[in-house]
C-alpha cells in the first residue's frame, strides 16, 4: 500500500492552517484504502508532552503492574490478528502468509518481553571498586527515559513497531511511534488496540512528512530504521541534543556459492533468500558470489528455482508485490543499469503493474548500481569469482551487510566466514539468516 499526499498540501479552515492529508493506497490494485490526518510539529511537540506528563504514573505501576498490560495487550492482538493480517497485507502489497508471520512476529515478540521484563529490569549486584584500596562499591539500576520515539519502516511496520515499542514500555517509557507514510494503518491500529483496552494513555503514533524531524527535536530517545542516507541525518540530530539513538540501517546482504557447495540446495535456498517477501527485507540476499568453476551450472540452476517464484497466484501469490511505486521504479532501473553495462539477463527482468517479476542477472561486476546500491527487490545479481578467497574479499567490500551466507562442504572454510563477517549474521549452508525478520531488541 502506498500513500500519496494530496496536492492541496495545506488548507485552510477557520483561519487555521492544517497539516497535509494521507491518501492510502493499496499497491495490489490501486484502490483508495483509506485518508488519515498527519501532525504538524506542533502537534507532535504536543503529543510528546502529553505523554511525558503521563509516564510518571506508567512508571509507577512498577514491572508487574506494566506487564499485566501489556498481557491484556498480546490478549488483544491475538484476538484481533485476522483483522490485523488482511490490513497489512493490504497496506504492504505482501502476500497472507508474509503478513500472518509478521503478526506472529509481533506476538513471539510480546511473550518474549513479557517473560522477561523482571530478569531484563533487574539491578546489577553490587561490585568491589577495582581498586583494592577503596572502600566504595558500585551497583547498577536502570532508570526508563520517559518519552521514546520510533521511527520505523515500511519492510515490517506492524512487527517493528511493537519490537521497538514493547520494550520500552515495559521499562516504563512512554512511546510514540512514527511509521513510514507509505504503511501508517498498521501501527495506528495497534495504538487503537491499546487505547480500547483502557490501558494507560502512553502508547501512541503520529504520521506525515513533518513529523519525523519533530519528533527528533523533542523525544527523549530515539530508535530509527530505515536507509543508511536517513540514519546519518537521525544520528546527527540525536547528538545535537545529546540523546541516545539505536539505529537498524539497510544494506547488501550476500551469498557466497563455492565450488564445492551442495548447488541443488544452494539455488533452492538463495532463491528463496533473495525473493521471499520480493526481496523487501535487509537481510534479503541481493549480491551473490559463485566460484568460475560451478558458475555456469549453479546460474542455470538458480534461474530454474527463481521461475518458481510465479506471481499472482490466486488470492495468495507465491510473490507479492511491491509496496512502493518508487521503490518498484528503483528496481527497474537498477536493472536497466546492469544490463547496459554488460549484465546478461538470465530470468524475469519485466513487471505488470506493482509486481516485479524474479529476476537473475549474470555477468554482474561492482560498476552496476545492482552491485553497490540496496536494492530492496526480487533481482539475485550474480558474480562470477576465481575462489574462495575473491569471493570473501569481494563480499567485504561491501561493509553494510546484514547478512551472509556461505555455501560450501568445509568446515573450516564455514568457520572463517563467521568470523571474517562479524558482525553480520552469519549462516553457514543455511538461509535462515536471511528469512529470519528483524530480532528482539
Amino acid at each position: 500500500m502506498r500513500t500519496a499526499q494530496r496536492t492541496h498540501s495545506k488548507v485552510q479552515d477557520a483561519g487555521k492552517v492544517l497539516p497535509p492529508m494521507l491518501t492510502v493506497i493499496a499497491p495490489a490494485d490501486g484502490r483508495v484504502v483509506d485518508i488519515i490526518a498527519t501532525e504538524s510539529p506542533d502537534q507532535v511537540r504536543d503529543t510528546v508532552e502529553r505523554l511525558r506528563d503521563r509516564s510518571a504514573l506508567w512508571r509507577s505501576l512498577g514491572v508487574v503492574g506494566r506487564v499485566n498490560w501489556l498481557g491484556a495487550f498480546r490478549n488483544w492482538l491475538q484476538d484481533n490478528r485476522d483483522g490485523l493480517t488482511t490490513l497489512l497485507a493490504l497496506e504492504t502489497g505482501k502476500t497472507t502468509t508474509e503478513a500472518g508471520a509478521e503478526v506472529s512476529l509481533a506476538l513471539a515478540a510480546l511473550d518474549h518481553h513479557r517473560s522477561h521484563a523482571a530478569e531484563f529490569l533487574r539491578g546489577g549486584h553490587p561490585q568491589l571498586a577495582r581498586r583494592p584500596d577503596a572502600g566504595t562499591q558500585s551497583a547498577l539500576a536502570h532508570q526508563s527515559c520517559r518519552v521514546a520515539g520510533v521511527i520505523g519502516s515500511w519492510t515490517y511496520p506492524l512487527a517493528l513497531a511493537i519490537f521497538d515499542a514493547v520494550p520500552a514500555l515495559v521499562a516504563g517509557a512512554a512511546v510514540v511511534v512514527k511509521p513510514s507514510s507509505r504503511t501508517p494503518l498498521s501501527v495506528r491500529a495497534l495504538v487503537n488496540g491499546w487505547a480500547s483496552l483502557g490501558a494507560p494513555a502512553v502508547f501512541e503514533t503520529v504520521a506525515g512528512p513533518e513529523s519525523g524531524p519533530a519528533l527528533l527535536d523533542c523525544v527523549d530517545y530515539v530508535r530509527f530504521t530505515g536507509s543508511v542516507e536517513t540514519g546519518k541525518v537521525v544520528a546527527l540530530r540525536a547528538a545535537a541534543r545529546l540523546i541516545p539513538c539505536c539505529l537498524d540501517l539497510g544494506g547488501k546482504s550476500a551469498a557466497l556459492v563455492l565450488a564445492d557447495a551442495d548447488l541443488d540446495r544452494a539455488a533452492a535456498c538463495v532463491a528463496l533468500g533473495g525473493l521471499a517477501n520480493s526481496g523487501q527485507s535487509t537481510a534479503s540476499i541481493e549480491r551473490v558470489y559463485v566460484e568460475s568453476a560451478v558458475y555456469d551450472e549453479f546460474l542455470g540452476k538458480l534461474a530454474q528455482e527463481a521461475a518458481a517464484f510465479g506471481p499472482m497466484i490466486g488470492d495468495d501469490p507465491g510473490l507479492g508485490v511491491m509496496t512502493s511505486p518508487s521503490q518498484l521504479e528503483l528496481v527497474r532501473e537498477q536493472v536497466r543499469d546492469a544490463l547496459l553495462k554488460g549484465a546478461t539477463l538470465v530470468c524475469g527482468g519485466t513487471g505488470i503493474g506493482h509486481v516485479f517479476e524474479p529476476t537473475v542477472l549474470g555477468d554482474v561486476d561492482p560498476t552496476m548500481a545492482a552491485l553497490t546500491h540496496q536494492t530492496l527487490g526480487p533481482v539475485l545479481p550474480v558474480v562470477r569469482v576465481a575462489d574462495a578467497g575473491e569471493a570473501f574479499d569481494l563480499a567485504l567490500r561491501t561493509s553494510a551487510a546484514p547478512a551472509v551466507s556461505v555455501w560450501t562442504a568445509d568446515p573450516v572454510v564455514g568457520a572463517q566466514a563467521v568470523g571474517r563477517f562479524a558482525p553480520a549474521r552469519v549462516g553457514v549452508n543455511d538461509v535462515a539468516v536471511h528469512l529470519a525478520r528483524p530480532a528482539f531488541h
